[in-house]
């Protein structure tokens, strides 16, 4: 269950980035365009799935290196640009060369994002469980002051 609840809390994540990307590209540089509101959520569904796919870059038996972190995290950018510009292209996000350059730096941002918010989770999971493991060794100290005096 915490896998699923992982996976939509990261489904929901992406989606409001891709969301507040294509909302700001609009605004900034197409304000008078006009979406039919179903099919630009259904694409926005779409490019969130196909960006949740391209997180299978990072599978691995082991645990990453840093270096092995870093190889992974660059190929995904470039994999993230590879596969949405062209798809966001198609879907009529964008129109010209300015607009995808554009649209190619929101994605960056967008995963920059991602990741500062992934290691602020990841900060405050390791604080929790450092406390946690305090905790225990407390209470084992104080069963053994209890059993031994």
């Amino acid at each position: 269950m915490k896998k699923i609840e992982f996976w939509l809390h990261r489904f929901v994540f992406v989606y409001g980035l891709i969301m507040l990307s294509t909302f700001f590209m609009c605004l900034l540089f197409n304000p008078t365009s006009e979406l039919p509101v179903v099919t630009f959520l259904g694409r926005c569904i779409l490019l969130t799935l196909v960006s949740m796919l391209t997180l299978l870059i990072y599978a691995s038996n082991e645990e990453l290196s840093n270096r092995a972190w870093w190889t992974r995290t660059i190929l995904h950018v470039i994999l993230l640009e590879a596969v949405l510009l062209p798809l966001a292209h198609n879907w009529g996000f964008w129109y010209n060369t300015l607009d995808g350059l554009i649209y190619g730096t929101f994605i960056l941002v967008a995963k920059v994002m991602w990741h500062l918010i992934d290691f602020g989770q990841s900060f405050y999971m390791a604080a929790a469980l450092n406390e946690q493991i305090r905790k225990r060794k407390r209470e084992e100290i104080q069963k053994e002051g209890t059993n031994n005096g």
